[in-house]
């Protein structure tokens, strides 16, 4: 009743699959058997977010970890879903692999017994995203979650149990991640470092890339077009009393760049006027 990888083949989910994940899917199609009276069915699900990817933590890692112990459990493993690249903050929802596999779920009769995941954090990194979809699974349909981290499962009191503190680590992981990461950024802007992200137009990042000395500069290079441009949109507005839109479309037929480097597009020109970066050469950062 389940699909199988193989029949995704021609979907638009397997145009966008990396080469690791297409060789993994290839790999578990390999492992797939027949299901034998009585045998549990299992289904991997495996979720690495984009930071695990760049940590050499890919679908491929964590895939053939959990097809090894869908096979030293006795089960059969049916199926094999995989959310590349996504967040584990996010709910089941907008997990497009995780969707289909609860969607799945619902069919009668049941497709499988057991979902096997290779860490707690695969299922979600918030409370949110992680006990709606195990306990739905669990109380609507029959069906159990398996991590492979710590050999355990939800079908015992003792299991629960265990996932519910392994939960509150990840979320507590998760918590203190961010505010590492964005209390470094606040630190940063208070002693009056760029924060990140593109510079306002008009300005430059001086010393881009060495930690603790970028800092937001006005762009006032020989070739830079940002202040004569600037100056001749303020005369259109001011002297000549020509609409914004009207000026951006002078500009544009000038071959004047505008903040994204090429023309300028309807309603930028307002938003560069109006900003504090120009008006009072002042940014601000979070108020």
């Amino acid at each position: 009743t389940s699909r199988g990888p193989a029949s995704r083949e021609g979907t638009d989910v397997n145009k966008t699959l990396t080469r690791e994940r297409e060789n993994l899917f290839r790999a578990i199609d390999a492992v797939l058997q027949a299901v034998e009276p009585g045998q549990l069915r299992a289904v991997a699900y495996l979720r690495v977010s984009t930071e695990e990817q760049r940590k050499g933590y890919g679908i491929a890692y964590t895939g053939k970890r959990v097809a090894r112990h869908i096979a030293k459990k006795g089960w059969a493993l049916v199926d094999i879903f995989a959310d590349e690249g996504v967040s584990g903050t996010l709910d089941h929802h907008q997990r497009p692999d995780l969707k289909e596999l609860l969607a799945l779920a619902r069919q009668t009769p049941r497709p499988f017994d057991v979902v096997c995941v290779y860490e707690e954090r695969a299922i979600g990194r918030r409370d949110k995203a992680f006990w709606p979809w195990v306990w739905k699974l669990e109380d609507e349909y029959g069906i159990f979650t398996a991590v492979v981290k710590g050999d355990y499962d939800n079908t015992t009191d003792d299991g629960r149990s265990r996932m519910r503190k392994a939960q509150d680590r990840a979320e507590d992981e998760l918590v203190t991640l961010r505010d590492r990461t964005q209390g470094g950024v606040q630190e940063k802007a208070e002693e009056g470092g760029h924060p990140g992200g593109v510079a306002p137009y008009g300005y430059r990042i001086e010393n881009q890339g060495v930690r603790g000395e970028s800092r937001l500069v006005l762009d006032m290079g020989e070739k830079d077009e940002a202040y004569p441009t600037l100056h001749r949109a303020w005369r259109y507005l001011v002297e000549d009393g020509k609409e914004p839109g009207e000026i951006e479309s002078i500009l544009s037929a000038e071959g004047h760049p505008g903040p994204s480097g090429k023309g300028w597009p309807r309603g930028s020109l307002r938003h560069v006027l109006s900003g504090r970066a120009i008006l009072e050469v002042r940014r601000e950062f979070r108020d």
